[in-house]
Parts: C-alpha cells; sequence; structure tokens
C-alpha cells in the first residue's frame, strides 16, 4: 500500500492490529464501567432499593428487583458490546456496515445449518460443561478458586432469577434479552469486530479465530464454563468467517440462548420431562454425547462444502486459511 492509498483510510485503518486491539478494548471498559453504573441507577430506580441494602439488592423475588436487573442488564449489553463495536467500525471503515459485514444476510441453507448445528452440539455441550465444573486448582490457589466459585454462583442465582417464574410477557422479555440482544451484542463485538483485528495481528485466521473464542469466553467471567463457551466462541467464529454475515453467527447464537429461555418456560409448565436440557451431563447418558458428537462433525464439513463450492477446476474459490 503507497503512502497516498494509506492516506485515504480512516485514521484507526491505518494504526496496527495491537494498538487497534488496545483501543477496542479500552472502548469496552470505558463502556462496561460507565454503562454499569447507569444500570446500577435503573436497578435503584424501578426496585426503589438503596445501594447500601445488601440484602435488598440480593432479593431475587421481588419482582421490581428482577426487572430492575433486566433493564441494567440491557442497559449496560448496549454500552459494553455494540456501541464500542459501532465506534471502531466507523473510525475503521469508510463503509462501517460492511466492516461489521452486516449488509449480508447471508444463505438460507447456511443459516439453518448453522443453527441445526448449534441444537445438535447441545448434548456435547452439556458434557462439556460437566466436566470443566469438576474444575480444581492447587492448594495455594485457593482463594482464586474461591472467588471463581463465588462468581459463578453469583451469575447463576441471577440467571435463575430471570428464567423462575416467567409469565409470557417475560418470556418475552427474556427472549429479547437473554436470546436476541446479547446474541447481536456478542457477535457485533466479537465476532464482526474482535476476531478481525485478531486475524491481522496472528497473520492467521485459525489462531485468530481461537484467540477471540479463548477471549469472547474468559470476559463472561464465569470460569466453571469456559471450556464450552470457548468452543461455542470458536464455531461461532468460523461460522461468521466462512459465511461473510453477521447475521449467520447471530442465528446460532440465538437459538442457543433463546433455547434454554424456552426450555426454563414449558420445563416449569410440565410441559416436557425436568431437565431435558441437561441431556449428556451425566456418564449415563454418554450415548448421546456420542451421536451429538458425530452428527455435529458431519454438520461442519456439510457446512464447509457449502460455504465453499470449488470452481470447474476442484480449487476451492474461498479458502479459511
Amino acid at each position: 500500500m503507497n503512502l497516498e492509498q494509506n492516506e485515504t483510510l480512516p485514521s484507526f485503518a491505518r494504526l496496527g492490529a495491537g494498538r487497534q486491539f488496545v483501543i477496542l478494548m479500552c472502548f469496552f471498559l470505558a463502556g462496561l464501567i460507565l454503562f454499569s453504573l447507569l444500570g446500577v441507577l435503573c436497578i435503584t430506580a424501578i426496585a426503589h432499593v438503596s445501594l447500601y441494602d445488601i440484602q435488598g439488592l440480593n432479593d431475587y423475588k421481588n419482582p421490581a428487583l428482577v426487572l430492575g436487573l433486566q433493564v441494567a442488564q440491557i442497559v449496560s449489553s448496549v454500552g459494553s458490546f455494540i456501541l464500542p463495536a459501532l465506534a471502531f467500525a466507523f473510525l475503521s471503515s469508510h463503509n462501517a456496515g460492511g466492516y461489521l459485514q452486516i449488509n449480508n444476510p447471508g444463505k438460507i441453507t447456511v443459516l439453518l445449518t448453522g443453527g441445526l448445528i448449534m441444537w445438535c452440539a447441545m448434548p456435547l455441550i452439556n458434557y462439556l460443561a460437566e466436566l470443566n465444573s469438576h474444575l480444581s486448582l492447587p492448594s495455594f490457589m485457593s482463594g482464586i478458586e474461591q472467588w471463581m466459585k463465588d462468581s459463578e454462583k453469583k451469575a447463576d442465582d441471577l440467571t435463575n432469577a430471570f428464567l423462575a417464574h416467567q409469565s409470557f410477557p417475560e418470556l418475552l422479555l427474556n427472549l429479547f434479552m437473554i436470546g436476541l440482544l446479547a446474541a447481536f451484542c456478542e457477535e457485533l463485538f466479537f465476532r464482526a469486530t474482535l476476531q478481525k483485528i485478531m486475524i491481522q495481528w496472528t497473520k492467521n485466521v485459525h489462531a485468530g479465530i481461537w484467540v477471540t473464542g479463548i477471549l469472547f469466553s474468559f470476559l463472561h467471567f464465569e470460569f466453571y464454563g469456559f471450556l464450552p463457551r470457548m468452543l461455542m466462541g470458536v464455531y461461532l467464529g468460523y461460522l461468521f468467517f466462512w459465511s461473510k454475515s453477521l447475521w449467520v453467527s447471530v442465528f446460532a447464537h440465538f437459538l442457543n440462548n433463546a433455547t434454554a429461555v424456552l426450555f426454563a418456560y414449558i420445563e416449569e409448565r410440565n410441559i416436557v420431562p425436568k431437565d431435558i436440557d441437561q441431556v449428556g451431563s451425566v456418564n449415563s447418558q454418554i450415548v448421546y454425547v456420542i451421536v451429538s458428537a458425530a452428527i455435529v462433525g458431519l454438520l461442519v464439513f456439510l457446512l464447509y462444502r457449502i460455504t465453499h463450492p470449488k470452481n470447474g477446476a476442484g480449487a476451492a474459490i474461498d479458502s479459511p486459511v
């Protein structure tokens, strides 16, 4: 690229990948802090709970508090993920929509296959989550291990508060907040923005996707689900890269999140057996895990062939490497 071409690029596009990563993470941290504080104000205003009332802030049986927490979650997601990604895209490209790959709706076959893989992978994901839950650190790291367990419990308690005793309007709110918004926010930030930087930085597609998957799982700060969440992030990374459409990975991510919300709703009403969403999480169900892994492997191969049609000479038109 000559000097004249370089001068026509937006300011962030001229920076190295390392500096771009630092800037994006600064955007993320600034948004996280600012909008988390705004979320706290929403909680106090909606639930009428003082910040000094620790017991009141942990009373998840209070519907007003749960609603305040849901609003705070929405505010924090927008400020931490959407705004930083949009700001970075506008400062990195003259075509922010093209940069984020939101202009391409994606092929319907890729969309459906990508979503089907996410569903079929659930027993495998549950099995990996069960393995991950038995993580044990050395004795000299007992303090860190206890902090990890406490963080995990708080996250589980909050999720259970959102999903317990859902009315139909609450179901719709959770499908939007946990299903659609979370999927869009995270895919916009991690896949459409961060993954591009990591691929450029590592100069290798696979390394960039795997590093992004690790960061995706780490930044959830739920370490006893780190392994399955990391692998899900890697899968979504390849899905985004192969499809060249943000909406394909958003749809697959949405199906994963929305399924958990729907299962909680229908299990509570005894429409399906309890814990049907935990298939594969116990050793006696290992056959489901094996079948799940086999189907996922075949569907991923099919997805790769769909997204990489061959020309007449037999060479792939697009390569993932």
